[in-house]
């Protein structure tokens, strides 16, 4: 959950600086991006290493916290990828989008509160919070339990991971597996 907003919220907030440092289009080199290559800052100060890319994205760990960037959050500077941002306010982006994002779970997990998939089909309702398990309560199947990791919150309240039809699918092979 916190992840994908993490990665959404840093992408705003890194881009810009980060191509900024392009002084001219020409002289802009494309960034050598491959695990295990340290990030630098503007000044060439040491940010993180890249831990993972995969489509279009790249992992950095600045040793306290992973950030996923764009590719384009990238220059290329004289010892390696360059972004717009030191290794503390990185880790301080972080951790603010973070508990934002905590604080965000906390106010629309509630009882009562409706559970759409991620193609905005209401595929039930918040019964029941007990630490990290959620009791979500489906209108014929009767009452299943998620992970708080497995839901996250956009404008419209609660959000699983996966489609209705995945969900629904998910939930009748469970209802198969289970003994009556």
């Amino acid at each position: 959950m916190k992840k994908s907003l993490i990665a959404a919220a840093l992408m705003g907030i890194v881009t810009v600086p980060a191509t900024a440092l392009a002084q001219d289009a020409a002289a802009a080199a494309a960034p050598e991006l491959a695990v295990g290559t340290m990030v630098y800052d503007p000044q060439g100060g040491e940010v993180g290493s890249i831990e993972k890319i995969a489509g279009g994205n790249v992992v950095v760990f600045t040793g306290k916290n992973r950030a996923t960037l764009g590719a384009a959050s990238f220059v290329q500077g004289p010892n390696g990828p360059v972004i717009g941002m030191t290794k503390e306010q990185l880790d301080t982006a972080i951790e603010q989008a973070a508990a934002k994002a905590d604080a965000a779970m906390a106010a629309a997990l509630v009882p009562g509160a409706e559970v759409r998939s991620n193609d905005g089909v209401v595929v039930g309702s918040v019964q029941k919070i007990e630490g990290d398990n959620v009791f979500v309560d489906l209108a014929e199947e009767g009452a299943i339990t998620l992970k708080k990791e497995h839901l996250t919150v956009d404008g419209n309240g609660l959000k699983l991971f996966m489609t209705a039809a995945q969900f629904q699918a998910a939930v009748s092979a469970a209802t198969q597996a289970s003994p009556s």
